[in-house]
């Protein structure tokens, strides 16, 4: 069993007690870590030669990165989360009440367990480091602080600052941490260790009181006057409540129940306080979306370890040099990516007006750098200085890959790949940026096809982390593993999908706006459309959706699907607005009003286009049930067909693809919290009403049949 930290004692009596666990990167809290402080702390306290303690780390740029999350994952029942819960303030409450002052040296990440250890110190003592981050980023997994954290850090900052910052999972930086108040004093990374001895050595000569004041009965919460009044700190929950259910819709409940915990502790006191963290962090362990958000957290973990092939004798290709061809939107971000990796990059398009655009694009996506402090203009001037732009070909004479991404067209596609193979090195990977045009069918065009791949991108590039890459029949594997290299290289979430018109994530967003659109035709109103998907999770309204990638390119895409699945897809619906001039926001014409812009309200106009308009009122319900389970059945599809083979693509792919909701962990999630043979009796009751595209996929009615889970 490997020793997990360290104990030492100086000259002056001054204990570092240094955290190193051999075997993994970084330090967390776990039940073996746990058995091992409480041990120590033993020693400590029965070392009367100890005058203080230093808690320190020896991981560079890590103090303590929170809780290791296998730990959560593991709490399977609520007798479970209870006894977690129940156990979780005892080695902070023992390091807080021991008889001698302590600090907490913080080096790097200092997050979520790893704050509250730090916070149950009588000072906190940080590097003037980028690297430092501090905060309880625990609502983020669907949990709350369960050490101590809602109560020791509002007693330290204050209730709104607590709030603001747990409600929000934020972390802040080293000086921002320091002006709350979270941290003591800050010192030059080089010169962390001896000044915090330093500091710790003149707390203990000068025999500063290290007792802390929420341990009296009399204490009370705020950093003011203003806050220790009883009114104003009524009106200051109230608020926060009316926020948070605002930005959480009420889908997950520990923010809530942050705030529930806060206020006990404002109200009736730091023990108070802490029984009631006790008491909601063992109700919203067990919750299904913290399991979900556990669950996601791990997934997205191991999307850093993807490779792309099972041989891992299979190296991928170097790739200095990348070729994009489109200087557009999806184009330039394209090449910010690559170049953003430290690789060169040449961008071609048409026209030099088209390339100054494209370069424009790329120059403000590093000014939002420079300006949010993530990088100095030298810094972005070195980035850019990586980008060619060219009319013509003969800079892609030396180029390791090459990127198209023109306009989403099949002839136009093949007859770019042709011009573009008189060109390139033989060794060079062609990827075409598509989202739903079958790159075995592209690969017809190449003299290599084997080096042919579907790299498809999501817009804006430089925000959306997925990377969707797409094994054509003659795809090599060597290929594959490349483009899997270039997706890390350049910060993106890889998931590997098999060749098929829409492939996976196309082919769902597809699902979701043409089983709305049938809503509309079938009398829903638009804005209940929107709402009712909202309300379940999604980030943006199928409707809007519409406006936003623009009627002309839906259209195009539904087509491409229709002629593929006729009896699951249909185009009429989006030719009705496009065949009006109605394109979107792009044209300002769309479902909705635009003003400079703007998105305004429904176009009521828009209403009097659906001719076949049927006068049913349809509930947010079922407007609801019909597009989830239509888009759920759809995934079910797609893992039969084995268009995607893996649980682990088909959640990462929806979540970051077309923004799932989060906190139901994915599609097959989504599905295992209700049970397969429920969303197949749920399929049929739709598919008697509204017709056979409604009818469940033979993968689903199996799985229903094995009462087996979808994702495990």
């Amino acid at each position: 069993m490997p020793k997990l930290m360290r104990l030492t004692v100086d000259n002056d009596g001054i204990a570092h007690l240094v955290l190193d666990n051999p075997d993994e990167r970084m330090n967390t809290l776990s039940a073996l870590f746990i058995e091992e402080f409480m041990d120590t702390l033993s020693k400590i306290e029965g070392d009367k030669s100890i005058r203080g303690l230093l808690l320190e780390s020896a991981k560079p740029g890590v103090f303590v990165a929170g809780a290791d999350i296998k730990w959560l994952q593991a709490l399977k029942t609520p007798e479970d989360c209870r006894a977690f819960a129940a156990m979780a303030h005892a080695p902070f409450d023992r390091l807080e009440n021991l008889p001698i002052p302590t600090a907490a040296v913080i080096s790097g990440v200092c997050l979520g367990g790893g704050l509250e250890l730090a916070l149950a110190c009588r000072w906190r003592l940080a590097a003037d480091y980028k690297a430092v981050q501090v905060g309880l980023p625990e609502v983020k997994l669907g949990v709350l602080p369960g050490g101590g954290g809602t109560q020791r850090l509002p007693a330290l900052v204050g209730i709104k600052n607590a709030l603001e910052l747990i409600c929000a999972g934020k972390s802040l930086k080293a000086a921002e941490a320091l002006k709350l108040g979270i941290v003591d004093a800050l010192f030059p990374p080089d010169k962390l260790a001896a000044s915090a001895a330093d500091f710790l050595r003149e707390k203990v000569r000068s025999g500063e009181d290290f007792r802390r004041p929420w341990n009296k009965e009399d204490y009370r919460y705020g950093v003011s006057e203003e806050e220790k009044s009883a009114a104003f700190r009524k009106k200051l929950f109230e608020v926060s409540r009316q926020m948070t259910l605002k930005q959480t819709k009420g889908h997950v409940r520990s923010p809530m129940k942050v705030i529930d915990a806060v206020e006990a502790g404002a109200e009736k006191g730091f023990r108070a306080g802490m029984q009631k963290e006790e008491d909601v962090f063992a109700e919203v362990l067990c919750s299904p979306e913290a399991k979900s958000l556990v669950d996601l957290f791990m997934m997205q973990n191991a999307m850093g370890k993807v490779y792309g092939s099972k041989d891992r004798s299979i190296k991928p290709a170097e790739i200095k040099k990348v070729g994009i061809l489109g200087a557009g939107l999806m184009g330039s971000g394209i090449a910010h990516s690559i170049i953003a990796a430290g690789k060169k990059a040449v961008m071609k398009d048409v026209s030099d007006e088209a390339l100054i655009r494209g370069v424009k694009t790329i120059q403000g996506i590093l000014q939002q750098g420079v300006k949010k402090g993530r990088m100095t203009e030298d810094k972005a001037k070195g980035i850019l200085s990586l980008l060619q732009t060219t009319t013509g070909y003969e800079e892609f004479r030396d180029v390791d890959m090459v990127i198209e991404a023109v306009f989403e067209n099949m002839d136009l596609k093949q007859k770019t790949i042709r011009e573009v193979e008189q060109y390139i090195p033989e060794h060079a990977v062609l990827a075409s940026n598509t989202s739903s045009l079958a790159i075995t069918e592209l690969a017809k065009a190449s003299k290599n096809p084997e080096r042919m791949i579907g790299m498809h991108y999501f817009s804006p590039v430089n925000r959306m982390p997925l990377l969707e890459i797409i094994r054509g029949k003659q795809t090599a594997e060597k290929t594959i593993v490349t483009a899997v290299s270039v997706a890390h290289a350049t910060r993106k979430l890889p998931i590997i999908v098999n060749d098929g018109y829409g492939f996976y994530t196309t082919r769902i967003v597809a699902t979701y706006i043409i089983e709305a659109l049938r809503c509309l035709e079938d009398g829903a109103d638009v804005k209940s459309i929107d709402e009712a998907l909202l309300e379940y999770g999604m980030p943006v309204g199928p409707i809007t959706l519409m406006d936003e990638v623009g009627h002309d390119v839906g259209a195009h895409v539904l087509t491409v699907m229709k002629n593929v699945f006729p009896e699951r897809f249909s185009d009429e619906l989006t030719e009705v607005t496009v065949k009006d001039g109605r394109l979107g926001r792009k044209n300002g014409r769309g479902f909705f009003i635009y003003a400079d812009g703007k998105k305004m309200d429904v176009d009521e106009s828009v209403y009097a286009l659906f001719k076949s308009r049927k006068g049913a009122r349809l509930s947010k319900e079922e407007i609801r049930d019909r597009v989830v389970m239509n888009l759920l059945n759809e995934v079910g599809f797609c893992m039969g067909e084995g268009i995607v083979t893996e649980p682990l693509d088909a959640e990462m792919g929806l979540v970051f693809g077309m923004g799932f909701p989060p906190f139901r962990g994915g599609p097959l999630h989504a599905i295992d919290q209700m049970g397969a043979e429920n969303a197949v009796k749920k399929l049929a009751e739709l598919e008697a009403k509204w017709g056979p595209r409604f009818k469940a996929a033979p993968y689903l009615v199996s799985a229903a049949e094995e009462k087996r889970r979808l994702y495990s």
